[in-house]
């Protein structure tokens, strides 16, 4: 019994002394490193004293552990590789370099004040917070020479230098129609505010700037399409959709898009037609289709080719009313066929011969034929204007001004009742002239008439029956 409490209290005061020893070891090796921490702390704080802390940035540029020498030549490497990249519109660039300037630093001490004023004792709170700095005011450049590269800019330079343009309206000949050509804002400069944005930036160091982000074109991005011209650019569209084929005497005008487009003149939002040069296509068409007052040549029964004034009949446009009802076809985009507005006093098929359907008058032989599509039905003697007297028949060709029935022909000192009145220059005409017992020969030298031509009954009948207005009728000698 007394063995087994022996034992016991042996056994405590064992494990007693092995609790005190690692106790003592414990705590000997918290001292071992306390005495480390504390000696790398105070270390770091005297290593801190010459050294930028973590985290400091100087112009742009990590510093963080480097001496003030050591930042002195990064700050210059910094400087000589340094350039502004200055970007404008339609893709044109400039680069300002530092050496083209003369960039240098001219320093202070600045440098060294900004480390000594980091309590080095506290550089554990480097790893916690930024330290930045500017040092961009010791910064120094030959400002002579940055003008002259002021003045040199590409971005001044007369072929980069396109002025402002509102939204506008413009005839595209491949598409044949008017198209929208948005509003540009050119790319003049506000000289002032350029040379400011670029010391701004070269004082900061800045990479690059853009001029339309800095505000610094006369005129800001151009706006989209306005409402006023695009109803401008319909209108437009719609009278160039006018097509009018023109039957001018014969011959096919078309009226379309090639000729609209130069008659149309568009200012801002007004569109409107140039009635000057409608009139001027009227009378040029009317120049080379009227027949009006021109010379016709024409082959004679007896087999000469002669060339006569046209004086009384022929194709004459009528200008003022063409060129109105030409306007409010355009006006309204139309598609037709049409005749131009003419006094119409000749078939259609009347070009410079003369052909197929006339009468026929030879006032020497004094003969008169008859001819329709071409065949002759019909040949009469006759009697035309008194020669001797004065009253003579004029050559020339004629279209038949009207036909009548039972007319009275009254002069001075006469009034003459005919059965058949067809006149065709003035007072000039056919006529039936019954009071004659004889025709053709001599008789019209002296005994003719007061320039019409005498007919006998029954041919006068026959020739009636034929006339239309605008007949041809050929007198010749």
């Amino acid at each position: 019994m007394m063995r087994r409490k022996k034992e016991k209290r042996t056994k405590k005061i064992k494990k007693a002394r092995r609790r005190s020893t690692v106790g003592k070891t414990v705590m000997a090796a918290l001292v071992a490193i306390l005495v480390m921490l504390g000696g790398t702390y105070a270390g770091l704080a005297v290593f801190f004293e010459n050294h930028y802390f973590f985290n400091t940035i100087i112009n742009g540029q990590n510093c963080s552990y480097k001496t003030a020498a050591e930042v002195e030549i990064l700050l210059y490497r910094q400087l000589e590789e340094y350039a502004l990249a200055i970007q404008g519109r339609d893709g044109v660039k400039e680069t300002i370099t530092s050496a083209e300037i003369d960039m240098e630093y001219q320093w202070d001490g600045s440098l060294m004040r900004m480390m000594k004023g980091q309590k080095p004792w506290a550089w554990i709170s480097g790893f916690f917070e930024e330290h930045t700095y500017d040092l961009y005011d010791l910064i120094t450049y030959d400002k002579d020479r940055l003008e002259r590269e002021l003045e040199e800019l590409a971005f001044y330079r007369e072929e980069n230098i396109r002025p402002a343009k509102d939204a506008y309206i413009v005839y595209s000949p491949q598409k044949k129609q008017y198209q929208m050509m948005e509003a540009d804002a050119g790319t003049e400069l506000k000289e002032d505010l350029v040379r400011e944005e670029i010391i701004r930036s070269l004082a900061y160091l800045e990479p690059e700037m853009n001029l339309e982000e800095r505000g610094c074109y006369l005129h800001e991005k151009a706006t989209k399409k306005e409402e006023g011209l695009e109803v401008t650019l319909q209108q437009a569209n719609q009278y160039l959709s006018t097509e009018i084929n023109y039957d001018w005497n014969g011959n096919l005008v078309v009226v379309n898009e090639d000729f609209i487009h130069g008659w149309i003149e568009i200012e801002g939002e007004q569109v409107r037609l140039r009635e000057d040069k409608i009139r001027e296509f009227v009378e040029q068409q009317a120049a080379s289709y009227d027949t009006y007052g021109k010379n016709r040549f024409f082959q004679t029964t007896d087999g000469r080719r002669i060339e006569l004034n046209t004086q009384a009949c022929g194709w004459q446009t009528e200008t003022e009313t063409e060129l109105q009802e030409l306007i409010e076809a355009i006006h309204k985009g139309i598609e037709t066929e049409k005749q131009p507005a003419h006094t119409y006093i000749e078939p259609a098929s009347w070009q410079v011969e003369i052909v197929n359907s006339y009468v026929e008058m030879d006032l020497t032989a004094q003969k008169l034929y008859l001819y329709v599509d071409g065949v002759m039905l019909l040949e009469s003697d006759f009697v035309s204007g008194n020669i001797a007297r004065g009253w003579t028949t004029p050559a020339g060709v004629f279209g038949l001004t009207y036909k009548t029935r039972n007319a009275v022909l009254r002069g001075e000192n006469y009034a003459t009742p005919v059965s058949y009145w067809m006149p065709f220059n003035g007072n000039i005409g056919m006529h039936d002239a019954t009071w004659r017992g004889s025709f053709g020969g001599e008789i019209y030298r002296t005994n003719g008439s007061h320039g019409c031509i005498n007919l006998p009954y029954e041919k006068a009948k026959i020739i009636y029956e034929y006339m239309y207005t605008g007949f041809p009728i050929v007198c010749y000698y």
